[in-house]
């Protein structure tokens, strides 16, 4: 017998069932089928109506839990039976046999939308029981476009079908074997069968459903709708209904239909009657009905939760019996995990995970991208950072490092030897620390090259889809990567991620699943890489993980299409938006609307489409907004994330006309919402300190300590370490060498990121300017120091010059440039050039010298350390002490009346000028540094008194001019002269600077300066008084710098000549720092011009303080 229970909802349908099933007990067996998404909460109703002997005489069963328990008896339950996955997989191939055959799809995409598209209609195809004969004929009925697309789709679902069904397999879906054996079982004879939470059912089932009206003892269906109703929400049950009838008729089975009624008269009940009916105003209050508008989508969700958290304070309901629902709940996922979480909101989100997103495939779809494309670095570390790989995360670091330092790709992971770079890169010397260092990196190489390698050869030999499948397997037991997968769900499990744990539990059973569907439908196909790579990657879009709650007490979080429709006593419809709320619903597909008109007039029946669809959306919409008994409220934004307006669904207007005492609940300026959850409260109170909510929670102490660590974290500002810090950071004597002098004056925070922190950017070995620096520093102190042991320049000619720097370049490349004939050609022609640097720069100083009474005295001379030759440059005040040391590059010197001038020289690769507006600001100071550290205390090394004769800077490069075509010689020569002109400072008498470069005082090449018709002098020069009051300026930066080093000053205030030339645009550490000009203490020091004589008047009538911007 065919019982239909119909009713509207809250009729009380889904309860009669299961009290028929608790009066039932154990005198019948019971099933109780209802769709896939309903039935963990089926098996709780079912379990808490029928007691402890539910498990004895009932099951709740889906269609495909059914197909199940139906082939375990008739066999073929260990069948192959595809998921999604491996139907994509099947009709790609079907596409490829049958495209040249087609005329629409002759050349098909291979993109996952289309295939899926392709897939959907062939499901629903076979679900409506047309087979692919069905559409040819149809087809040849049928004429122009649709005429060809219909043919083609015939063609590609029988090539599809026979691929399923081949000799030896049976791959059909679960659905389709059961309607061929659900009879032949017997599994629903002589039992009472109960069919809830359906609205339709397509072919395939009714084919089930006849089989349940033949052999069940009996058949109830639960039907939501009303007899005789001519609501258009009700019109796709009716004709459900009356193919349940004409079904029962056929299997000569008696019908039974009883109408449930229920008379309801508050206002939800009201709400359920009219909503959709007549336009009646409802006379009573309206206060379990409520309407808010948000401002956001975040601002919504939290006044949701805000509510929530009232409910419960209340004590009127338990976690689950509230839902949460939107028609478009995939935009608001994310926001609801993160503001319940806040709120303290246990909560259950029905979704299915991506599969992509987990490491276990970014492991595999990893590796297999880095074998076929030449093993770069984003590919080899998306599958080496899964954890997953057996490395450590600070493995991975380690091996990171390095293959970023020395760019490392291709083959150079697979060879056969050990990587021999430095791993601090070119220029870093040798020591026992980086030799360790290198020799970790090597044998961390190794543990990936072994199963790397194997995974690569056993691809390149494979040509069938079963090999590439053995490769791939043998790599995933290599790693243990069971092992691993349980492990890390036990971890997850044991820090109470309990939905994690179980999501990770799914998918070595799914990653064998897919590699046992690749063997099953391609088995011995040929393949090529690439293409195996695809596909893999292909067939892994169609799955995904889900859970069931893992906590009784939770609120329900769903999209209202997979609503059980169960009742709940508080229901919030978020994303009440237009267009949002009803689906408009895409087109149908690859058939559209005329398609699936033309095919119905000729009796082929499919899905739901058009009009029929928007029928099941507003029925779906009715049930939700039905599903309430003591509350509901509608809630929408009025702007998205861009901001963009959204307007109200239809549903907003209804409900103020059903309603009319209803008002809109719109957000206050005060948020006081946020009161309702202690996080958001505390933030609240700490946003508006000394108010009445401020002062409630300095009452409790817990509360006081989060408020102090607040308040303490708002008023933090970056320009202030504690003096702790300071000395945990630097030491309580900060040692530094001159060079850093220029770092901490031209921004106080770089320098605490790279000098106190020591953090060290991720940048390729490059043989650029510090390295070509050193490389040229080694040469000429060298080549420098072997000439003025053979006599001078002037007594060296220039081939046994060029013969000393040839031995020095081989020297350097043999100690300091590892493996370098090895080296790519790239590499190889660089240094070539320069080779061709290097000579140029030694004869140019070489030919300086020659015209110079000056001499180099000392080369790398160095300042404090343990092996410095003088003592450092010492600053001792009340907090703390500064030492600078470092190393000067050349010192050259000339004797006059006993004394000993000095001047200092600097090697520079780069461009830098000597600027005076650069000294004022403590930029430029280390070569001045150095000069007068000399005059203090270079007499002890040199025998003699000092007297402070300027400093150079010596341009170590060779410029390529850029010129127009057939220039005179003299022209070129004057214009690689200008070149050549050192840059700095000078003691401005006569005789020092004709010592200097003997045609100083007419036609200067060399030094910086100039000599007008008059034969007058000026340029870079300053008196010894001058440079006397310079040596106490730069005496006077140090202490400054001493002071706001041990102060803790790491304030971001970059030194620019404007905003276009901040450093912060090239800043290593702009990620860390988040520069702001003008908030908080951020802000930009301008490095302003100043002319010469305006500079030694400052320090003149400054006394010697330093300049303040």
């Amino acid at each position: 017998m065919l019982t239909i229970l119909i009713g509207r909802a809250k009729t009380g349908k889904s309860d009669q069932v299961l009290r028929r099933m608790a009066e039932l007990g154990e005198h019948s067996r019971q099933i109780l089928l209802v769709p896939e998404h309903a039935s963990h909460q089926a098996e709780v109703d079912v379990c808490r109506a029928c007691g402890d002997t539910a498990s004895r005489h009932a099951e709740v069963l889906s269609f495909r839990r059914l197909s199940e328990r139906v082939l375990s008896i008739t066999g073929g339950i260990a069948d192959v039976t595809l998921d999604n996955g491996g139907k994509l997989l099947t009709l790609q191939r079907a596409l490829l046999e049958t495209a040249p055959q087609l005329t629409v799809y002759r050349k098909p995409s291979q993109k996952v939308g289309f295939l899926e598209q392709m897939l959907s209609l062939f499901d629903e195809l076979r679900c409506y029981e047309v087979t692919p004969e069905v559409l040819y004929q149809q087809a040849q009925d049928i004429g122009g476009a649709t005429h060809d697309k219909l043919t083609d789709l015939s063609l590609l679902y029988a090539a599809y079908e026979a691929r399923l069904c081949r000799p030896g397999l049976d791959a059909r879906d679960r659905m389709t074997k059961l309607c061929d054996h659900l009879e032949e079982s017997g599994y629903v004879r002589d039992k009472d069968l109960f069919i809830d939470g359906f609205t339709y059912f397509n072919a395939q089932e009714r084919r089930a459903l006849a089989v349940f009206l033949r052999q069940a003892r009996s058949v109830t269906v639960t039907l939501l709708g009303e007899v005789n109703s001519r609501e258009e929400i009700f019109a796709p049950t009716l004709k459900t209904m009356e193919m349940l009838e004409r079904l029962a008729k056929q299997e000569n089975c008696p019908v039974m239909v009883e109408d449930l009624t229920n008379t309801d008269t508050s206002a939800l009940g009201h709400l359920e009657q009219h909503f959709f009916g007549e336009n009646l105003p409802y006379e009573g209050s309206s206060v379990s009905v409520r309407l808010r508008e948000a401002s956001a989508v975040y601002s919504e969700v939290e006044q949701t939760a805000a509510d929530i958290r009232r409910l419960l304070a209340a004590g009127k309901c338990r976690c689950r019996d509230i839902t949460v629902a939107a028609r478009n709940m995939g935009d608001y996922m994310g926001t609801i995990e993160t503001v319940f979480e806040r709120y303290g909101i246990p909560a259950y989100l029905s979704r299915r995970s991506d599969i992509l997103e987990k490491p276990v495939l970014s492991l595999l779809t990893g590796v297999l991208a880095s074998i076929s494309n030449g093993y770069e670095y984003e590919d080899m570390f998306r599958w080496l950072k899964t954890g997953l790989a057996g490395l450590t995360p600070e493995e991975c670091d380690l091996l990171e490092n390095y293959v970023l330092k020395w760019e490392i790709h291709g083959q150079m992971w697979l060879r056969d030897v050990d990587w021999t770079e430095n791993p601090d890169g070119y220029g870093a010397p040798w020591n026992e620390l980086r030799q360790n260092r290198l020799d970790q990196v090597n044998e961390l190489r190794r543990r990936v090259r072994g199963p790397l390698s194997r995974l690569a050869e056993g691809l390149k030999a494979g040509t069938t889809a079963r090999t590439y499948v053995e490769a791939l397997y043998g790599f995933m037991e290599e790693l243990h990567l069971e092992a691993a997968l349980t492990e890390r769900m036990h971890r997850q499990a044991d820090a109470g991620r309990m939905q994690e744990a179980e999501e990770t539990a799914q998918l070595w059973e799914i990653l064998c699943g897919v590699l046992d569907q690749f063997v099953e439908i391609l088995g011995e196909e040929h393949l090529t890489g690439d293409e195996f790579e695809r596909l893999f990657r292909l067939v892994l879009t169609q799955y995904s993980v889900g859970t069931i709650p893992v906590s009784l007490d939770q609120v329900s979080v769903s999209e209202i299409t997979r609503n059980d429709r169960h009742t709940t006593k508080y229901l919030f419809l978020l994303g009440a938006n237009d267009h949002v709320l009803p689906d408009p619903g895409q087109s149908g597909g690859l058939l559209n609307e005329d398609d699936r008109q033309e095919l119905a007039l000729r009796g082929i029946e499919l899905a739901p489409s058009g009009m029929e669809r928007m029928g099941v959306e507003l029925q779906n919409l009715y049930a939700a907004l039905a599903q309430p008994t003591e509350g509901l409220t509608v809630s929408y934004p009025v702007t998205d994330v861009s901001g963009s307006e959204l307007r109200p669904a239809f549903v907003v207007e209804r409900l103020r006309k059903l309603f009319p005492d209803l008002q809109m609940e719109r957000e206050s300026s005060g948020k006081e919402y946020r009161l309702t959850a202690l996080g958001p409260a505390l933030e609240t109170a700490g946003q508006r300190r000394n108010s009445t909510l401020w002062q409630y929670f300095r009452q409790d102490p817990d509360t006081a300590r989060r408020l102090d660590a607040m308040e303490y974290a708002a008023a933090a500002r970056r320009g202030s370490l504690s003096p702790a810090a300071v000395r945990a950071v630097y030491g309580q004597r900060i040692s530094m060498t001159a060079s850093r002098l220029e770092r901490i004056r031209s921004c106080h925070f770089a320098y605490f990121m790279e000098y106190g922190l020591r953090a060290k950017p991720r940048e390729p070995a490059a043989f650029d300017a510090p390295q070509i620096g050193t490389f040229l520093h080694y040469l000429l102190e060298n080549v420098t120091r072997d000439v003025l042991a053979q006599g001078g320049f002037a007594a060296v000619d220039n081939d046994r010059l060029h013969g000393l720097v040839r031995q020095y370049i081989d020297q350097y490349a043999a100690q300091e440039l590892h493996n370098f004939q090895n080296r790519n050609a790239r590499f190889q022609y660089l240094f070539r050039r320069l080779r061709n640097t290097a000579y140029a720069v030694i004869d140019q100083v070489a030919e300086e010298l020659r015209h110079s009474d000056f001499i180099p005295m000392a080369f790398e001379l160095s300042f404090g350390g343990k092996d410095g030759t003088l003592p450092a440059v010492t600053i001792s005040q009340p907090d703390g002490e500064l030492r600078v040391g470092g190393k000067v590059d050349r010192v050259d010197g000339w004797i006059r009346d006993d004394k000993l001038f000095l001047r200092v020289v600097d090697y520079k690769s780069g461009k830098k000028k000597f600027d005076l507006a650069n000294v004022r600001m403590g930029l430029d100071i280390q070569m001045l540094l150095y000069l007068f550290a000399l005059q203090k205390e270079g007499k002890r090394y040199f025998g003699r008194e000092i007297e402070p004769a300027g400093v150079l800077y010596l341009p170590a490069r060779d410029e390529i001019l850029s010129m127009e075509r057939n220039v005179p010689p003299e022209a070129l020569e004057k214009e690689r002269e200008k070149t050549l002109k050192r840059s700095g400072l000078l003691l401005g008498e006569p005789q020092v600077l004709q010592a200097m470069e003997h045609e100083a005082l007419t036609e200067p090449h060399y030094l910086p300066l100039r000599v007008n018709r008059s034969g007058d002098l000026s340029g870079s020069i300053a008196s010894a008084a001058q440079l006397g009051r310079l040596g106490n300026y730069v005496d006077r930066l140090l202490r400054q710098i001493s002071a706001e080093l041990h102060s803790g000053n790491i304030d971001a205030d970059p030194c620019c000549h404007s905003e276009e030339d901040s450093q912060c645009r090239f800043c290593d550490w702009a990620s860390a720092c988040h520069f702001r000009d003008g908030q908080d203490r951020d802000h930009l020091r301008y490095i302003l011009p100043v002319k010469p004589e305006e500079f030694w008047q400052e320090l003149e009538e400054g006394g010697g303080e330093p300049w303040q911007n």
